[in-house]
């Protein structure tokens, strides 16, 4: 039986060969995921590059996601290779998935994360919204978040290396809120963040949490880079986004500006954090 996969892989190596000016065919996730990636291949290697957003199936079927790009492994080129989210592969250190293997991942959760990077999103909302900004400033909102965060990304982290059930993925995302209240946004978002720790503490006072040395996971983790400042950036994206657009959202009620259009993904996040340097890095590895 014919390996669907290998023949996709194929015609996808073969479109630079057959299409003047294309540089290679990028597997992506979604569709949604072609801005950010589009624009960290053209500051690498500025091009045409033919995206797929989906493809087939052994039975024939449209798919998409992570796991139908890494279906690809064995046949990915120069030519041909794959953009795909960490989620926790990069903290969980999967192996295969770098450059050499022609597969570049974002480092951080997902994509989504990289738009929320403190400092850079400071400044765009401070060009958009300069009135706005003097009431509420993402940097410092996202530092003390960002704190809150760190001891639950470590015990998820040791939960998924151990295959422990006691707190998951969806367990640490229902604690994230992905909406607030107005008044909860005064002083940086004070009240929020306070709520937000409060929904984790039944979970880090719990006995088997009592019962888990993080000092080993923070070890670990900080020899990956990740640290109570950054540790944001390794949350689900969907959550930290959503959250973070919303409050955009709240503070420009009422104005003309999108907050999502105009200032969330109007630009790339600034170049000078290790996370998109690795990104930028393995790019460059490959084209």
């Amino acid at each position: 039986m014919a390996d669907v996969y290998q023949e996709q892989a194929q015609f996808f190596a073969n479109v630079p060969l057959m299409q003047s000016g294309v540089v290679a065919s990028v597997h992506l996730e979604d569709v949604d995921d072609k801005e950010f990636w589009n624009a960290m291949l053209q500051i690498q290697h500025p091009g045409h590059y033919y995206f797929i957003t989906h493809s087939r199936s052994p039975k024939g079927f449209d798919t998409k996601g992570c796991e139908q790009c890494l279906k690809y492994r064995p046949y990915l080129s120069k030519r041909f290779f794959i953009c795909i989210d960490s989620d926790m592969r990069y903290l969980m250190q999967e192996p295969g998935l770098d450059a050499g293997d022609y597969i570049c991942q974002t480092y951080t959760y997902s994509w989504e994360n990289h738009y929320c990077e403190a400092s850079a999103l400071q400044r765009r909302f401070e060009k958009v919204c300069p009135d706005k900004a003097a009431t509420f400033d993402y940097q410092q909102f996202l530092t003390a978040l960002s704190e809150v965060l760190y001891k639950p990304l470590l015990l998820l982290l040791f939960c998924l290396k151990n295959a422990k059930l006691d707190f998951s993925m969806r367990m640490f995302s229902a604690c994230l809120s992905n909406q607030c209240k107005r008044t909860e946004l005064a002083d940086n978002g004070k009240l929020l963040i306070e709520r937000i720790a409060k929904n984790f503490e039944p979970h880090l006072n719990s006995p088997f949490a009592q019962s888990v040395d993080l000092e080993v996971e923070k070890t670990y983790c900080q020899a990956l880079g990740v640290n109570e400042q950054n540790a944001y950036l390794h949350v689900r994206g969907h959550n930290l986004f959503d959250l973070v657009s919303y409050i955009g959202d709240l503070l420009c009620r009422g104005t003309s500006i999108s907050f999502r259009n105009d200032v969330l993904v109007y630009d790339l996040p600034s170049q000078n954090y290790w996370e998109i340097k690795k990104v930028a890095s393995d790019i460059a590895g490959i084209v």
